[in-house]
């Protein structure tokens, strides 16, 4: 009889222990599973110092196993700088969906910083940063395409402008950007037309031609920011070259022994300021600090050729070893190139 009590009470412990292991492995997404990591995304990551623009903060958190954290799981996010929209710089939340993710929402201040948002859940954080202050446009790439149209009072360019701010990003999505010529007109049938970036900082004018010939200045203001870039218009709307704007030189190759004999092709490209090749015939000087050209000299003159606004030398190593500049120059514009005269 003892010995059944003994095997009656070592029965039952065993199915109590499985029971409390039944359960603990039957569990998941509770504070202790947390581990398997927290995403964090800022949208946007800048925002404007003045006191109630905001920032959505995402937060997606699963546990050891991947699997999204449980319903009721508590998570408390802290920032350094703004507040969350309850007004604190402590916001908790707990989990509501199957998916593991939340959102909160931070607030800017009126003073400029770095906010450091760290999201807490069971033994695990992660933090992300989002910047508060006046940022300010800081550049504004302009282009216009085509740079000539007829002056017929229908042919187009479109107008396209890339802003960026003063951290190197692009413009925050809705800025004010505007758009004037002093020739022709815009979609909008005005010398005027006022629009705002898109998600990538970009704002598109169309410009339409009038039936006068002539030059169209059009200016693009954002922020304290103002370019300005030309459109043709024309009777033939060929491109008719400008002056040299730009020079822009390679060399083939990059690299040669300094043995008096092996050469590398120089190639000067010349366009004016709509990117349109130079005349055929523009005179352009080459110079180098080492090395000669094929007149056995430093320097060497030559003409653009063909329509494409090239003009080629060639340029012979010495027999001294280092790193030759190579200098084109046409009218006040010049543009520099190295090669390397490598021992052998």
């Amino acid at each position: 009889m003892k010995a059944n009590w003994i095997k009656r009470t070592i029965w039952v412990g065993a199915f109590l222990l499985l029971g409390v292991m039944g359960y603990g492995c039957g569990s998941s997404g509770g504070l202790d599973d947390v581990g398997g990591g927290i995403i964090l995304s800022a949208t946007p990551n800048v925002i404007a110092a003045d006191g109630k623009s905001s920032s959505v903060i995402s937060a997606t958190i699963t546990t050891t196993g991947g699997v999204p954290i449980a319903i009721g799981t508590q998570v408390t996010f802290n920032t350094t700088l703004g507040r969350f929209s309850n007004g604190s710089t402590t916001y908790s939340v707990t989990t509501g969906n199957t998916t593991g993710t939340l959102t909160v929402t931070l607030i800017s201040g009126t003073t400029e910083g770095t906010a450091e948002v760290t999201c807490t859940a069971g033994g695990a954080s992660q933090m992300i940063k989002v910047f508060i202050g006046n940022v300010g446009i800081a550049t504004i790439q302009l282009t216009a395409s085509p740079a000539v149209i007829a002056a017929d009072g229908v042919s187009s360019s479109i107008i396209t402008a890339v802003i960026t701010d003063t951290l190197g990003e692009p413009a925050l999505q809705g800025t004010p950007v505007n758009f004037t010529t002093t020739l022709g007109f815009f979609s909008n049938n005005s010398r005027g037309y006022d629009t705002v970036t898109n998600a990538s900082g970009s704002a598109v004018a169309t410009l339409f031609a009038g039936t006068s010939i002539g030059t169209a200045q059009v200016t693009v203001t954002a922020g304290n920011v103002r370019v300005v870039t030309f459109v043709e218009f024309t009777n033939d709307p060929t491109p008719q070259p400008g002056a040299v704007a730009q020079i822009a030189l390679t060399a083939n190759p990059l690299s040669i022994p300094a043995d008096g004999m092996t050469s590398s092709i120089i190639t000067a490209t010349l366009t004016d300021r709509n990117g349109t090749p130079v005349a055929m015939g523009t005179p352009v000087t080459f110079s180098t600090n080492l090395g000669k050209f094929s007149n056995n000299s430093s320097t060497i003159s030559a003409n653009t050729s063909g329509v494409n606004g090239t003009a080629q030398v060639t340029l012979f190593a010495g027999t001294t070893p280092g790193t030759a500049k190579i200098t084109a120059t046409s009218g006040s514009v010049s543009s520099s190139i190295f090669i390397e005269f490598s021992s052998f």
